[in-house]
């Protein structure tokens, strides 16, 4: 599955896929689900518990929703 449509399919949520496919950038294009939830901890402890089994798979873990939430106002200070 393509991470576009990965995505698309499980929004708001966490989501681990063991990578079938990079680009020339090594950059994740594709992959197998391996688990997605709301729950970071609990699809760490799953990918955590994959690679155990199989150790030699090539993980990508990411959140598909805003990274800040629109309720979270940010403020960057420079020195």
């Amino acid at each position: 599955m393509k991470i576009a449509n990965m995505k698309e399919t499980f929004v708001n949520e966490w989501v681990a896929a063991e990578v079938t496919k990079m680009n020339k950038a090594n950059v994740p294009v594709a992959g197998e689900v391996v688990t997605h939830g709301t729950d970071k901890r609990k699809v760490y402890r799953t990918v955590k518990a994959y690679l155990a089994q199989h150790p030699a798979a090539r993980m990508f873990v990411f959140f598909t929703g805003d990274p800040i939430p629109e309720s979270v106002e940010v403020m960057l200070a420079f020195r």
